[in-house]
């Protein structure tokens, strides 16, 4: 792969970044084991946490989503 190739997908990577995500929204990153890596939220959201991100949160042993910003879930 030549590095315009890398540098070309790195592109694509932040533009899905900045017209896909907006603040508003929830992400979880997974590392290759599955394990939960990070989490983001929206700052001040509008509204009460939808019913399926406390799902996906539950899955990782997270049944407060006040308590995402605690180690070790981020970092």
């Amino acid at each position: 792969m030549s590095k315009t190739t890398i540098v070309e997908e790195f592109d694509d990577v932040n533009d899905v970044y900045d017209t896909e995500i907006g603040d508003e929204d929830y992400g979880f990153i997974l590392g290759p084991d599955g394990e939960l890596k990070s989490v983001f939220t929206p700052e001040k959201p509008p509204f009460a946490t939808p019913e399926n991100v406390i799902k996906i949160l539950q899955m990782f042993g997270i049944n407060d989503v006040e308590t995402i910003d605690e180690p070790p879930y981020l970092h």
